[in-house]
């Protein structure tokens, strides 16, 4: 960032050592540029698609979020694929399609299991 006569960086080069380390396989690593909303939005989601990486992440929530919200165009791109689809998304996340489908079914059978019934007047009555 260029301020008055002089630059100025930030968290030690951290972005630039990220670029070189972890996007050196994507068609166009990004660098931040005040006058460039494409590569503010870029950056952004470049943080969204890096969060497949995380242990623990629910993927199929995930996937249905970059699904629905992205810039499909973007995305593709940053994921080095031309369609978003399952297949695409799992292989970028390094897990097995079978793993997805597990942990989409685990979620849709949580939901079933989890919670009391909203009318607990059962439990007011006198039994036996």
């Amino acid at each position: 960032m260029l301020d008055k006569d002089s630059y100025q960086f930030f968290n030690n080069f951290a972005r630039i050592d990220e670029v070189m380390r972890f996007e050196d396989s994507w068609r166009q690593p990004c660098l931040i540029a005040l006058e460039s909303r494409h590569d503010i939005k870029r950056l952004a989601w470049c943080e969204v698609l890096n969060l497949s990486r995380f242990a623990g992440v629910n993927h199929p929530a995930l996937f249905q979020a970059i699904y629905q919200s992205a810039p499909k165009q973007l995305v593709c791109e940053l994921m080095g694929v031309h369609r978003l689809t399952v297949s695409n998304y799992c292989q970028f996340a390094g897990i097995s399609q079978s793993s997805y489908e597990y942990q989409q079914c685990k979620a849709a059978c949580d939901k079933t299991l989890l919670g009391l019934p909203k009318n607990m007047n059962w439990m007011g009555g006198v039994h036996g």
